[in-house]
């Protein structure tokens, strides 16, 4: 049975809370987590939907008083499932899906729970544009909370890069918007402070890019055994690439033939389909003697259906790691050839890289950011499957290619690095200026650790 006592506070919240021990809750705890390996591995003492930062300011008070945690979940790809935490009363912010375009400031204010990929069609057909998620299903929430790395980020830089000011519930429930201006502090930690933050983020204000006239896309794919002759020249090429475009080499099994391989996609925007075809034109002639799969094959697109190109499937069991690396694209492939045997066809390594060698970091401004960790290039490691007994072998997976990458590993992202797996890795996701503000603005609005940490 519920806690009663628990249960005062938090039931008067609506007919939608979800009490631990209530009916229907053990139906609702598996839809918490998009990682299915650790959908029931916690159980949040509630469950409470939230659709306006109102909603979230009672609820914030009604946790206080049951003496319990907090902990908000925007709905994600969070391989770790940080926000589902045990006995905590869990917000769900997915109701926080409004979007107001302002054409003539170029703003836009959005709530938290707001989806890449529709932020992006609405942004569209007002001929605007944002760097959200490379999946369309990530809401905004822990993505710029993360710092934010997606799609045009070369030219662009991170999400956060691009936020003007972040509305917020407090530890006391009061409601505040951080800006340059306004509790600047905050304005600093929430972005790029990552999942565990000491506070609950309702909505951004946004300032919009230009929607790019033009996108070209390239794919092809190969034998993995062509690894010798694809390094130096895929080093070679995304150095010749243009500054902005962006580069993914995936090293796993081919998505028809399951055969080990080397998979290339490119995509730059630019104001004209000529200019770019150009930024990525040094990427669409390799070697003839690699062994082809797929050939090279070349795509003007619109911008908004870029999201289409890299979709996660759901309701997967899950393990991922990341690592920022100062190795040539060619150096990291060498190194990863001997892994390119993925268990199972749905995994993958994947190789970001600007091109003209640029490097993911949040541009400096006159503000910063806690997002302080950047490299030449990022690793993901992604396996999904879905047979639990394969739990063992595909996480032992994911540490033997995070191993492999010890010798170019510079640091890590907080959105995507499993921060479980040893102590320290937080640490290794910010510089240890960042590190060390983080902890003290933490202390100053959330003395008393009303928001649950992660991990």
């Amino acid at each position: 049975m519920p806690d009663q006592d628990f249960c005062v506070p938090i039931r008067a919240l609506g007919p939608a809370v979800a009490v631990r021990g209530d009916p229907d809750y053990d139906a609702i705890l598996p839809h918490l987590s998009w990682n299915q390996r650790l959908a029931t591995a916690r159980r949040p003492a509630a469950v409470v939907p939230v659709s306006t930062a109102e909603e979230v300011s009672a609820a914030v008070r009604a946790a206080r008083h049951s003496g319990r945690r907090i902990s908000p979940r925007g709905g994600g790809h969070n391989y770790q499932a940080a926000a589902v935490r045990d006995d905590v009363v869990l917000l769900d912010l997915t109701g926080l899906d409004r979007v107001e375009i302002d054409r003539s400031t170029r703003r836009a204010q959005v709530g938290a729970g707001v989806r890449g990929g529709d932020l992006l069609e609405r942004l569209s057909a007002e001929g605007f544009a944002f760097p959200v998620g490379h999946c369309a299903d990530v809401p905004l929430s822990g993505y710029i909370l993360s710092g934010g790395f997606g799609w045009n980020s070369g030219r662009w830089g991170p999400a956060s890069a691009s936020v003007e000011a972040v509305d917020l519930v407090l530890a006391d429930g009061s409601i505040v918007r951080a800006s340059p201006g306004e509790h600047p502090d905050l304005f600093w930690a929430a972005r790029g402070a990552g999942a565990g933050f000491f506070a609950v983020v309702t909505g951004y204000e946004l300032r919009l890019h230009d929607l790019p006239q033009a996108t070209h896309s390239i794919n092809a794919a190969w034998n993995a055994d062509s690894v010798p002759v694809l390094a130096d020249w895929l080093t070679e090429a995304v150095r010749a690439a243009a500054d902005g475009s962006e580069i993914t080499i995936l090293v796993g099994p081919h998505h028809a033939t399951g055969e080990p391989a080397i998979s290339l996609h490119a995509a730059a925007t630019a104001d004209s389909a000529r200019r770019a075809r150009e930024m990525i034109d040094p990427l669409a002639h390799p070697p003839a003697t690699a062994l082809q799969i797929d050939a090279v094959a070349r795509e003007d697109i619109a911008f908004a259906a870029l999201t289409k190109l890299s979709a996660m499937p759901g309701g997967k069991r899950v393990a991922a790691d990341h690592a920022w690396c100062d190795g040539a694209v060619g150096d990291l492939l060498v190194a990863l050839q001997p892994l390119a045997g993925v268990p199972t066809k749905m995994s993958s390594i994947n190789i970001f890289a600007l091109g003209g060698n640029g490097a993911y970091a949040l541009p400096p401004d006159a503000h910063g950011s806690a997002l302080s960790r950047g490299g030449a290039t990022g690793v993901g490691i992604y396996a999904l499957w879905d047979d639990p007994d394969d739990d063992a072998r595909l996480q032992q997976w994911v540490r033997d290619v995070d191993v492999a990458l010890a010798g170019f590993r510079t640091g890590r992202y907080v959105g995507e690095a499993d921060l479980t797996a040893a102590p320290g890795r937080r640490a290794e996701c910010f510089t240890p200026d960042a590190l060390a503000r983080l902890d003290e603005v933490r202390e100053a609005y959330d003395p008393e650790g009303v928001f649950a940490r992660w991990p």
